[in-house]
């Protein structure tokens, strides 16, 4: 069935302002700033179009979550073709505004159901994609998958590139130069030199 807007003449333009604007008040003042009124001010629209669009607040949350999620998505199935996938994840992954909105979406998961099952949903399918393009470079480097397993290579360059996100957000930077360091020559090792 066609979204309302389709159906009766509304104008779609303010249906995807209203997305737009609910990711940036998430990412930029947090989940709970994104009120009706806010995202509606924000978008340049009247209060009421919110819900001509998305009947609760949760249903405008998860169109937010979808659109970040497909681009999140593209981006990791092009690090499936990089030359250097493992440095196109870590780079994915160290995007501060793609981190910060995932991290509002994470704290609104923990108060509302349907937003933590639709988060794992796309958290499976990026640690799918994610572990394909791993196993892809470690294999053309000769690298035993026994003793790197994929898997674990995959989060440990997802978390550590989202950790330092976060904790730059709060001004906490002790000891990044030197993580960033040191992820930067197990990269260059894993995608060069086959580790046995």
């Amino acid at each position: 069935m066609a979204p309302a807007a389709t159906r009766t003449g509304g104008d779609p333009n303010a249906r995807q302002r209203l997305i737009e604007a609910t990711a940036r008040v998430m990412r930029d003042e947090g989940y709970a700033a994104a009120t009706s009124r806010r995202v509606a001010t924000e978008a340049g629209v009247k209060q009421a179009l919110v819900y001509y669009y998305f009947p609760t607040m949760d249903d405008l949350f998860i169109e937010v979550l979808r659109a970040g999620a497909e681009s999140s998505l593209e981006s990791m199935r092009a690090a499936l073709t990089d030359d250097d996938p493992l440095r196109a994840l870590w780079l994915v992954n160290s995007e501060a505004g793609r981190t910060a909105l995932n991290a509002e979406f994470m704290a609104l998961a923990n108060h509302r159901k349907v937003i933590g099952a639709e988060l794992r949903s796309y958290a499976n399918r990026v640690r799918d994609i994610e572990t394909a393009a791993v196993t892809v470079a470690l294999r053309a480097s000769g690298v035993d998958l026994e003793a790197h397993p994929p898997v674990v290579i995959s989060m440990l360059i997802a978390q550590i590139a989202r950790s330092l996100c976060n904790e730059s957000a709060v001004g906490m930077t002790l000891g990044h130069d030197e993580m960033r360091a040191y992820v930067d020559r197990q990269l260059r090792q894993l995608g060069r030199t086959g580790v046995g």
